[in-house]
């Protein structure tokens, strides 16, 4: 962190980080069920369909670090820390139930992933909302 970089931007700034990893493994996992599991394609389909599970899974990954990051910030921040932590735990279970939906193919963990990525985002939202308060606040007084 710079001198110039307060806290409530460096968390307005990780809460940006996790809304757009957020929308990017949206959009992957949209194009895993579009196209379907590498078993059930042939071919190129085959090797698209793995490379972008493949990338799903890793984006999942990263989310978590990501996570990890917004909490950090908004501990050090002092701001929107319970909506932050709440996100995370909110991460790590979608990714749980993410593991489970591979290994099962149960259509009903593929939706509780969406309401995961839901959550999240709206808590993402509740945590740079409160960042920008705080912000605010300091450019103001």
């Amino acid at each position: 962190m710079t001198a110039m970089t307060s806290p409530p931007e460096k968390l307005i700034r990780r809460s940006r980080e996790a809304l757009s990893t957020l929308a990017l493994q949206f959009l992957l996992g949209m194009g895993a069920n579009l196209i379907g599991s590498p078993e059930e394609n042939t071919g190129t389909a085959r090797v698209i369909a793995g490379i972008i599970l493949g990338l799903h899974a890793l984006v999942g990954i990263g989310i978590i670090v990501v996570a990890v990051r917004v909490w950090l910030a908004a501990r050090s921040a002092h701001v929107g820390d319970r909506s932050a932590l709440s996100a995370f735990v909110v991460v790590i279970l979608t990714f749980l139930v993410g593991v489970a939906t591979m290994f099962t193919g149960n259509d009903w963990l593929s939706f509780l992933m969406s309401v995961g990525f839901v959550a999240a985002a709206a808590l993402y939202l509740v945590t740079a909302a409160a960042a920008f308060g705080e912000r605010n606040k300091s450019v103001a007084g």
